[in-house]
């Protein structure tokens, strides 16, 4: 691994795309934090770059990224998706560390060319699934470790998406972005099943695409036991926004992002109801784990150990984003049904 700044100076990091998920949770926390000296900005939108950096009070502006290399240890990559491969493909094999905004890329290729270039120069590539480090997600993923319901027979996954992450630009709503609902939000919960039940497979697919990027989705996916994962996404409806996981010994119900909870259910009757106790958490919620992803990049980079969610960890949910799109067909919504149509005319 290249080496870092002697005596255990802090990381010189460079900040590549100021848009508005950088500006309110990621700069905050690489503000705070004192393993980080902010070098620089860079993003297509000069004045952008600018107002982060009179924001921080520290570093440099930069027309074009690659002026950076040489300047940076490290770098944070929060771009629209076509271009989180070829950016972070560019600095790993510079040698510069890069945490990449998720999806990781937009298709298992373009991901295999980043995981490349980070072996080439044994850097730290970490991609931003932050749902992993939300304390619900993490007591969910102690509870099926410890097989606390049995084999899982069923998986049924509702989740709204419309309105709770900001943007600064369009540009996840254009076909560039490689996806819709799915890509955009839908990996985040991809890479948390993967996390929590392993492997899965997609076995059928429908969205609202239309040639465009979709904003309804449902796939119906199989886990390695064979049991049956159903999901649905939509940015325009307000759903359960809960993942259910039935087992032979009880079920158990997690929210997440909202509401925050976990409900497990044993065969025998009765619910034990609650959420994972963290007071931090509980004062700053997402602050917190911007935070925790932070340092834990920053422990991988210090450590020349992996991240909490590695390249090829986040790969694994773009493979199956990449399988179910494959297998794309039509949502058939009421008024699009031909028999529908056909009685409307009668």
């Amino acid at each position: 691994m290249p080496s870092l700044r002697p005596g255990g100076a802090r990381l010189r990091f460079g900040v590549i795309g100021c848009g508005a998920v950088t500006e309110r949770y990621h700069l905050p926390s690489l503000q705070a934090s004192p393993d980080v000296e902010l070098v620089g900005f860079a993003d297509t939108a000069p004045t952008r770059a600018a107002a982060l950096a009179a924001r921080a009070g520290t570093g440099s502006t930069f027309a074009e990224y690659r002026e950076m290399i040489g300047l940076v240890d490290a770098a944070l990559v929060a771009v629209p998706n076509a271009w989180h491969e070829p950016i972070s493909t560019a600095l790993l094999r510079a040698g510069v560390h890069v945490l990449v905004e998720k999806p990781m890329a937009r298709t298992t290729a373009e991901c295999d060319r980043m995981l490349a270039a980070a072996h080439e120069r044994s850097v730290v590539l970490a991609v931003g699934h932050d749902f992993r480090h939300f304390p619900v997600a993490r007591l969910a993923r102690d509870i099926f470790s410890a097989d606390l319901l049995g084999p899982i027979t069923r998986v049924d996954l509702r989740q709204s998406a419309g309105g709770r992450w900001p943007y600064a630009s369009t540009a996840v709503l254009s076909p560039s972005a490689g996806g819709g609902v799915l890509l955009d939000f839908g990996v985040h919960l991809f890479d948390l099943m993967l996390w929590w039940l392993g492997e899965i497979e997609p076995v059928a697919y429908r969205d609202d695409a239309e040639g465009g990027v979709e904003s309804e989705c449902e796939a119906e996916l199989r886990l390695a036991s064979g049991a049956p994962v159903h999901v649905e996404l939509s940015r325009s409806r307000l759903l359960r926004d809960t993942l259910v996981a039935e087992g032979e010994r009880g079920t158990l119900e997690i929210g997440v992002f909202e509401p925050a909870m976990v409900r497990l259910t044993p065969r025998g009757g009765g619910d034990l109801v609650g959420t994972a106790m963290d007071p931090r958490f509980e004062r700053a919620p997402l602050r917190t784990v911007f935070d925790r992803q932070l340092a834990d990049f920053v422990g991988a980079v210090r450590a020349g150990a992996p991240p909490l969610v590695s390249g090829s960890e986040a790969r694994r949910a773009v493979a199956l984003v990449e399988g179910c799109y494959a297998r794309r067909a039509s949502l058939r919504f009421p008024w699009s049904w031909p028999e529908a149509r056909m009685a409307v005319s009668r």
